[in-house]
């Protein structure tokens, strides 16, 4: 009798943190699981193969991956974790999903039952946040905006009353267009600028929306950037419908927000008590 073979145990996708600027920044556990696993997924292929040359890592089989693969190589990113080849996912920068296109990858190995697990490291977000001198208690990243001035107004709109401080990434070209719809659909606002994050011409712009602009326009702005943006801070809205209330939970609700978090947001906007929201609220 013939025993059975053991079932090969499927491979690990290594979701991988990699330095936005300064290659030193990268960790000792992210240059050892870049050396075990057997394929990396790359967002882009030519940065990668600088890491690893930079960590005399040597030559290692790499696919792909990015905002426009399609479901054929996610398919055969599935095939090799069937065959249980360990997978290093790494963005160009970064963390993996993070406005980025790991995160549908992520998210089908999940549904799929592949094993995962993560290769913590720099965040451009987290980092802007950090040194922009603004509350980083609480926080919204929004990424990046509509590059049209109409859609971009809008989007800005649907943050104009939230209380968090806000983060955007925005690329260099668009910078000035992106702090004019700002100012004038949330104000003259405090706002932190940062580009060039852990590189040489590292720079951090700190001031009103206003003055930021004013520094924007004085030279061309180059490299990644973050919009670091204080939240709302003005006094409670006294005058108000039960129409209107009704009209920015159902906002909210649609930004994504459950309802216990979209009547916190009401309450720290307008001067309304909890169980006439509650009644307003049962409404939805």
């Amino acid at each position: 009798m013939t025993p059975d073979h053991p079932k090969k145990s499927r491979g690990t996708l290594f979701v991988c943190a990699t330095p936005i600027g300064n290659l030193d920044d990268a960790s000792f556990r992210l240059i050892e699981t870049l050396k075990k696993v057997n394929l990396i997924a790359a967002e882009d292929t030519r940065t990668t193969k600088k890491l690893l040359s930079r960590y005399h890592i040597g030559a290692k089989k790499m696919i792909s991956y990015h905002d426009f693969s399609g479901t054929t190589k996610k398919e055969k990113i599935f095939g090799y974790l069937e065959q249980g080849t360990d997978i290093a996912l790494v963005s160009e920068s970064g963390m993996p999903a993070i406005q980025d296109p790991g995160y549908a990858l992520i998210r089908a190995c999940i549904k799929k039952g592949f094993p995962l697990t993560l290769v913590p490291g720099p965040n451009a977000a987290l980092s802007a946040l950090v040194l922009s001198g603004l509350p980083a208690d609480r926080f919204l990243f929004v990424g990046f905006v509509p590059r049209t001035k109409g859609k971009r107004r809008a989007k800005l709109q649907q943050f104009k009353d939230l209380p968090y401080t806000l983060i955007f990434y925005e690329s260099p070209n668009r910078v000035q267009a992106f702090l004019e719809d700002f100012q004038h659909t949330l104000g003259n606002r405090n706002i932190c600028l940062a580009r060039e994050m852990t590189k040489a011409y590292e720079q951090f712009i700190r001031g009103t929306a206003a003055e930021v602009l004013s520094t924007v326009k004085e030279g061309k702005i180059k490299g990644e950037v973050v919009l670091v943006a204080e939240g709302y801070k003005g006094g409670l809205i006294k005058e108000f419908t039960a129409s209107e209330i009704k009209d920015r939970l159902y906002g909210l609700l649609a930004e994504g927000l459950s309802k216990k978090q979209a009547m916190k947001i009401i309450r720290r906007k307008y001067d309304i008590d909890r169980q006439t929201l509650y009644n307003i609220s049962t409404e939805i």
